[in-house]
């Protein structure tokens, strides 16, 4: 197994997070419960200097929604700072990726924590969009400002004062 990727192991058990190893790709392969739907998420050291974490949609597009879902993946791209939305037009398998390079020292604990969680926040916020244009039609820039939509909503709902919640743990739980 490569540094970087025991570097992610380690990351992952400072988590609590169970996990299992691909020793032929080098990565670890985890689950992850959103609050919009499971999915697989594999990471490691993709090669000498880059970390790669993967979340991967937990369905194919079908081929027939492809051309729509890969408009609302680019638009969704467009607005992204860090990580993309990739398809695979032949197979319909799509993933949300971010890397991280490094150089001789690999990347602090926190720092891959910060990568993961962005990752898994990511796919989150954007898998309903998804589903939309697949399943239900929703042209992409309809389903792109329905998230959006969502998401100003559910700030405004939180900047409001409510009463003290008891303490929770994180939302980025493994299966």
């Amino acid at each position: 197994m490569n540094a970087a990727t025991e570097r992610i192991e380690e990351m992952l058990r400072t988590r609590e997070w169970s996990f299992e190893r691909d020793e032929e790709k080098e990565m670890v392969n985890t689950g992850f419960n959103g609050k919009n739907a499971q999915w697989r998420v594999l990471a490691g050291g993709y090669n000498d200097f880059t970390v790669l974490i993967l979340s991967v949609f937990p369905i194919e597009c079908p081929k027939s929604q492809r051309q729509v879902c890969a408009e609302l993946l680019t638009r969704i791209n467009y607005g992204l700072p860090v990580g993309c939305f990739e398809m695979d037009h032949e197979h319909g398998r799509i993933h949300f990726k971010t890397t991280l390079p490094y150089d001789k020292e690999l990347p602090q604990l926190e720092v891959l924590d910060m990568l993961l969680g962005l990752n898994l926040s990511t796919m989150d916020r954007y898998l309903p969009a998804i589903m939309s244009v697949i399943y239900a039609g929703i042209a992409p820039l309809k389903a792109l400002e329905d998230v959006e939509k969502a998401v100003a909503k559910a700030k405004a709902a939180k900047s409001k004062p409510s009463l003290p919640r008891p303490s929770v743990q994180s939302r980025f739980q493994v299966n």
